[in-house]
């Protein structure tokens, strides 16, 4: 059975963010006052928010917190928080589109955390205006999207994870985005993957707009991405320098 976690509202939500990109040391705390929840449903008790702090915090510890970490350890850190976020917390794909909820791990449960991971400059990590950006929905998503395909989501880079889920065609469609992934990280180790991934992205938003893919069974996908990465793949290796997908993405 899911669970209901708090919400924070996002007036409060904003000021409290804004006292962190002011300077105020973060704080991680059980609950808010001003929290609120989901009419209808379970509520976790205060027990299990201090499981889910702990069992984050103890992750990032593994990868240098509080210390600062290169990017090598961060994105380890990802991989194996998202495991962790996903089995701590039980929702509804209804209750994890919920922002607010979102907003209360990164400001109230987690702050400490998500300032460790990254910093107080970008505010849609704290403030979870968009779940592809926001610290732990996005950790959340990729666990719920490549259950079982883990090794997939591992030989992902943070550039390839927003090239597939924030291009909302292919993102809102789980076996649409592993299956890309799985084409591009099956290339050769010696083919660029940052263009490969942001033509074939562009190659296939294109087909969605005549192509309803869920009348599509789970090998046809495979075989559509692969048959879009490797025409990807030969178009720039015949481009002309100057002309790759990084100059012109939608080309």
């Amino acid at each position: 059975m899911s669970e209901l976690w708090p919400h924070l509202p996002s007036v409060v939500g904003a000021a409290l963010y804004a006292e962190v990109a002011a300077g105020r040391p973060p704080a991680p705390r059980e609950s808010h006052p001003e929290q609120t929840w989901a009419p209808v449903g379970g509520r976790v008790a205060p027990k299990r928010v201090r499981e889910l702090m702990e069992a984050v915090t103890t992750t990032a510890k593994e990868h240098g917190y509080p210390q600062p970490a290169g990017s090598d350890a961060r994105i380890s850190f990802d991989r194996d928080a998202a495991k962790v976020i996903r089995g701590q917390l039980d929702l509804s794909w209804a209750e994890a589109g919920n922002r607010d909820l979102w907003s209360f791990l990164s400001l109230v449960a987690l702050p400490d955390v998500t300032m460790w991971r990254f910093g107080p400059g970008n505010k849609e990590r704290w403030i979870a205006t968009d779940l592809t950006r926001h610290t732990w929905a996005r950790l959340w998503w990729q666990a719920v999207i490549f259950a079982g395909h883990e090794h997939v989501l591992a030989a992902l880079t943070e550039s390839d994870l927003n090239q597939l889920l924030e291009r909302r065609s292919i993102g809102g469609d789980p076996r649409l985005v592993r299956e890309m992934a799985r084409a591009v990280i099956e290339l050769a180790a010696n083919t660029p993957r940052r263009p490969v991934i942001r033509d074939v992205t562009a190659r296939l938003r294109r087909y969605l707009a005549f192509l309803d893919v869920r009348s599509l069974s789970d090998q046809q996908i495979r075989d559509l991405c692969r048959t879009l990465t490797n025409e990807t793949v030969t178009r720039l290796a015949t481009a002309q320098p100057g002309t790759s997908a990084d100059s012109n993405p939608d080309a």
